[in-house]
């Protein structure tokens, strides 16, 4: 009777020595950290990206809503707390109190969801650089009552400076109106309403200063 045949098949033991494992330790390590780095420059760079767009967009949304404002302008002169005339554009290039403007003017009223327009309202502008900011001011009514106080809104952030300027029915540039010898609360009535044009340069906490020039040629005569 035959015995079957068995054969010896020899395994072969598959592993790791010391030194293997410490390399490949040491290369997961080295890409980790070049993964990390990189992640991380990624991540830095797109918050810079975002960063810049939120800053030019929030200068481009300012600028649109002074161009919206100046568009709406209407020749409506006021009274001031202090029972004085005051002209319906005014840029005073002095510094302004707690509840003043450096740029103030009337304006027609917003137009609501159903299309009415409310009545002209007036308001206001200032840089406040202490602050970082430029403010838009808004007067709850056109003749004031006496102790009337505006209600002060940031318009802008992270800005360094504002300057106004105003061009003069002579093509002249200067930082007032209406021009002497006429003041803000004694407007010269012989006068034009308004300047041709309204200059502002926003310099941003970031360094850039931004020019924009705004044409009041359309607005010299609407009453």
């Amino acid at each position: 009777m035959m015995r079957p045949h068995h054969r010896r098949i020899g395994r072969r033991h598959v592993g790791f020595t010391l030194i293997e494992l410490l390399i490949a330790l040491a290369i997961f390590a080295i890409l980790s950290l070049i993964a990390y780095r990189t992640l991380g420059s990624v991540f830095q760079t797109r918050e810079q990206l975002n960063a810049e767009t939120t800053k030019w967009r929030d200068l481009a949304l300012f600028y649109a809503r002074v161009e919206n404002d100046i568009g709406a302008l209407v020749n409506r002169p006021i009274r001031t707390v202090d029972d004085r005339s005051a002209a319906a554009f005014c840029l005073s290039a002095f510094p302004v109190g707690a509840n003043e403007a450096q740029l103030a003017f009337t304006r027609l009223g917003f137009v609501d969801a159903s299309g009415s327009a409310a009545a002209p309202q007036r308001i206001g502008y200032r840089g406040n650089e202490a602050g970082g900011k430029v403010e838009m001011l808004l007067w709850s009514g056109l003749d004031q009552a006496p102790r009337t106080v505006p209600q002060a809104y940031t318009a802008l952030g992270n800005i360094r400076s504002v300057q106004w300027r105003v061009q003069d029915r002579a093509g002249n540039w200067r930082n007032d109106w209406p021009a002497p010898p006429a003041s803000c609360n004694l407007p010269d009535k012989s006068s034009a309403a308004y300047p041709l044009a309204l200059e502002l340069t926003i310099t941003l906490a970031s360094g850039e200063a931004v020019t924009r020039q705004i044409s009041l040629r359309a607005t010299g005569s609407r009453p």
